[in-house]
Order: C-alpha cells, then structure tokens, then sequence
C-alpha cells in the first residue's frame, strides 16, 4: 500500500485550495460594487453602416452575445453572413471586455471568414465596441468598428449596437 508523505499532502492541498481560490478571485475583475455591471446575457441588434470613411445604407442583423464576470465575451449573429456574397462566418465572436468606469465598457472580440464556394478561409474579423449601460442596467447602446485581417488589415468599418438584458 502507497502512503503519501507530508511533502506530497502538502503539495495537493495547497493546488487544490488555488484551484478553489484562482477562479472567485478572478470573478472579482470586471465587477463593480454598485452592481453596476455588463454581466450577463444579451439579444442585440448590431446595425452595419459600411466603411468609416464612406457610410453606405445602413444593414441591421439580430444576434446574442455573452459578457461573463470573468471578462470574457461570446457573441453569435442571427445570420452567417458576413460580407459579399459567398463570404460566411466560420465561428462565434470570442474576446474579452473590460470596465472603463461609470456605465462605460470596452469589448473587443474576433472570428473566422470562409469563403463558401471555395471552403478557403477568408481570415478574421475584429469587432471592437464602446459600450454604455442605461441606468436601469438592462439596456446597452455601443458605438463600434469592424476589420478584415487576410492577410492585411481592411479599412474599419463602423456600426452601432443596441443590447437588451435577457432574464
């Protein structure tokens, strides 16, 4: 029969005592004491307005995205389609989201591009929204920017977004 020294009960009880302690900590990154908080799940309407430079009709998509309490971000749209025809979304968006103070967030968060006819990759796509909460914190509004990475950078594109808490 094994028996454990003092050493190895030593080691196992202080992992586990991290792996108990890492994540409450951590959940404590992006909240506010005020209850103030962007956590949670949204149903949104991003609205596509086209290059900065040159806006063109403005194109909405429905979609839901996901702020969790340790700073991360998972979004999906309503629609796969991402640009020209044949140019599909390969994921969800995945990123993180930070605090910026007051009702003020910041989310930043990407995902793949194919090329349907092909099934080529079309590269990655970064969306980047400045986020307020309304003051009953059950609404947003974010005013953002979108770039194509394949292989080079794309001129940003702009949209807006408007979120509603789900319960």
């Amino acid at each position: 029969m094994r028996r454990f020294t003092a050493v190895q009960i030593l080691a196992f009880a202080v992992l586990f005592g991290m792996s108990i302690c890492a994540p409450v900590l951590a959940q404590d990154d992006n909240s506010q004491s005020d209850g103030n908080t962007l956590e949670g799940v949204w149903r949104d309407t991003a609205t596509l307005l086209g290059l900065c430079s040159a806006p063109s009709p403005p194109r909405e998509i429905p979609g839901m995205i996901t702020f969790t309490r340790d700073g991360k971000v998972i979004e999906t749209t309503g629609t796969p389609l991402v640009g020209p025809a044949g140019i599909n979304r390969m994921s969800p968006g995945l990123g993180a989201w930070e605090f910026l103070g007051g009702h003020h967030y910041r989310a930043v968060f990407r995902f793949f591009r194919i090329n349907v006819p092909a099934n080529t990759p079309e590269g990655v796509q970064e969306i980047t929204e400045d986020i307020t909460l309304s003051d009953q914190r059950d609404e947003f509004t974010a005013a953002g920017t979108s770039q194509i990475f394949n292989p080079n950078p794309s001129p940003l594109s702009c949209n807006t977004l408007a979120g509603t808490r789900l319960e």
